[in-house]
């Protein structure tokens, strides 16, 4: 994809706010290139990623003669947001995108014609959003494939984080939390709901049911129902403030309150689980090839020659080594 294409980000926004809501009222214009469609038409002189080599690939559109092949399509319509790509999946929305695309094109081509590459603003966003692509596909392929072994190391290492637990939980709503109270009304203050969460795990301590504790008390209504059962649960489901405490906790053991963004908790730990390695094998080798990219990223920033003007970035600023 030519790289120049950055020059029309600034419009972008505008053009798809004006041409979506033209193509809600009315069907998509058919596209109307300005000279005949012909794969063997010559290329226009433009900038490309390899300079003096013309686009390779399938070419699926041109644009006042200029080619746009079908990759440079699809990166396109892939660089839109989520929602935005939904909208245009049918293949009506593939022709109202195109006829978008069209328009960045032309946008670009007039950058040119006024030379905005040149501008040094507009070549500093280039620089930029060349080194972002480039580092990005850098970063994709300098960990091809993790060993067998890389693998078994840190299922092995990590066996305690990826084991799987029978968690319940008994949860009081408090001012500010993600739970609403199962009784309506407003939610008490966290100091109150910690009191009150004090109080049933002291209940809990002197031989109480959790089962018949978590239907009464707990604010929780789709666990309170099963007697606070969460089910079989993984570290990563839980809230970054719960999974380290609630993981650290041994089987059968009830938790003193522990306060999240939902509610102000008591856990009871149940059976835990290991999972076997070929359940895990898909994200484990994800895990390594993204841990090993890392090193590989900071190996060659202990040899890289770096050089800082010190009136841009004074002394006290820099980062450390």
């Amino acid at each position: 994809m030519k790289k120049d294409l950055i020059v029309a980000v600034a419009a972008v926004v505008l053009i798809f706010a004006a041409v979506y809501g033209l193509a809600a009222m009315r069907a998509p214009l058919p596209l109307t290139p300005t000279h005949p469609f012909s794969e063997s038409a010559p290329v226009a002189a433009i900038p490309t990623a390899a300079p003096g080599q013309p686009p390779t690939g399938k070419v699926v559109m041109r644009v006042n003669g200029e080619p746009v092949t079908e990759s440079e399509f699809n990166a396109t319509f892939a660089s839109l947001p989520p929602d935005m790509q939904q909208q245009f999946a049918t293949e009506q929305g593939k022709a109202a995108f195109a006829e978008q695309l069209v328009r960045m094109k032309l946008l670009e081509q007039e950058a040119r014609r006024m030379k905005l590459e040149n501008d040094p603003s507009v070549a500093a966003q280039l620089a930029a959003g060349r080194t972002e692509i480039l580092a990005n596909a850098a970063g994709t392929k300098l960990v091809d494939k993790v060993s067998p072994a890389a693998v078994q190391k840190f299922y092995n290492d990590n066996q305690g984080r990826l084991q799987t637990a029978d968690l319940s939980h008994i949860v009081i709503a408090y001012q500010g939390g993600a739970i609403p109270p199962k009784k309506g009304g407003p939610p008490p203050d966290e100091r109150t709901a910690a009191n009150k969460a004090l109080q049933i795990y002291q209940q809990l301590k002197e031989g109480a049911s959790f089962e018949q504790l978590a239907k009464r008390e707990s604010d929780d209504t789709a666990s309170a129902e099963r007697g606070g059962s969460l089910g079989e649960v993984a570290p990563g489901m839980l809230p970054q403030e719960l999974a380290a405490r609630v993981f650290a906790m041994k089987e059968g053991e009830i938790s003193t309150a522990i306060p999240s963004r939902y509610g102000i908790h008591i856990f009871r730990m149940g059976k835990r689980h290991t999972q076997p390695l070929a359940a895990l094998k898909p994200q484990i080798e994800n895990r390594v090839k993204q841990e090993e990219t890392m090193r590989r990223i900071e190996e060659l920033r202990k040899t890289a020659k770096v050089e800082l003007d010190p009136k841009f970035f004074p002394p006290t600023g820099r980062p450390p080594a």
